[in-house]
């Protein structure tokens, strides 16, 4: 009987690698991702155990990346994914070579293009909420080939009080997935979402169901994609093992 090789959906950040100053003091193996301003203090970096799994992973089953990251931060990463990706925490799907997949990116133009306008008014009312409150963020709307995705807020200073305003930092948004983990809260449309792009994909290259898959993450929101699959995987200092 030929093995079926299986279908690994996994997170990035977070999972994969980090930046040094969530290292909890483990030494830095390498670095694999740059900051678009060449920041090292926002650059990231693998332990040796995270390339060891990494490797394995990618050798031996389909490793899909599931990323929050746009298509310009996911090309910054030097680690060698040979398969489909997620990018944009959904709202993009790649073809293996890096070519948009047609059929996903006309339905999210369909669902996403009129949203422009409501995600920028989240992204002021997030603004103007976050300065009444004191809290250092920085914010923009996530856009790929002008089409807006998605809106994320980040601490430019990190202590437990901006994080815990943060993460209650009121928005008119109703339906929407609120994403938070670390420094940052994304606010991403119904429709759209890591596992939305995780169904469409798991369904065309799995269709029979027989193929094994696991889903890789480490915050609260990615286990809707992560429960798509037949096994979870979570790194030890992450998000849900926190929760557990």
């Amino acid at each position: 009987m030929t093995e079926l090789k299986p279908l690994i959906f996994a997170d990035l950040d977070d999972t994969f690698f980090q930046t040094r100053r969530k290292m909890n003091g483990a030494d830095a193996y390498r670095q694999v991702a740059v900051a678009a301003n060449g920041d090292p203090r926002k650059s990231s970096f693998m332990t040796a155990p995270q390339s060891a799994v990494f490797n394995w992973l990618n050798a031996t089953a389909e490793l899909i990346p599931v990323t929050a990251r746009s298509g310009d931060a996911f090309d910054r990463v030097d680690l060698p994914f040979n398969s489909w990706a997620i990018l944009s925490n959904g709202a993009i799907i790649r073809e293996p070579g890096g070519v948009i997949h047609q059929p996903w990116a006309a339905k999210m133009r369909d669902l996403l293009a009129p949203l422009g306008d409501t995600m920028q008014a989240i992204l002021d009312a997030g603004r103007s909420a976050a300065s009444a409150a004191n809290i250092d963020v920085r914010s923009w709307v996530v856009t790929e080939d002008d089409l807006a995705t998605y809106v994320v807020f980040k601490l430019n200073v990190v202590t437990d009080d901006s994080l815990a305003a943060l993460k209650d930092l009121p928005l008119p948004v109703t339906g929407w997935t609120r994403h938070f983990n670390a420094e940052t809260l994304a606010l991403i449309p119904p429709g759209s979402g890591k596992a939305a792009a995780t169904d469409h994909l798991a369904k065309m290259l799995n269709p029979a169901g027989n193929r094994p898959t696991l889903g890789f993450g480490d915050s609260q929101s990615d286990l809707q994609f992560m429960r798509l699959s037949d096994i979870l995987m979570i790194p030890t200092r992450s998000q849900i093992a926190t929760g557990l």
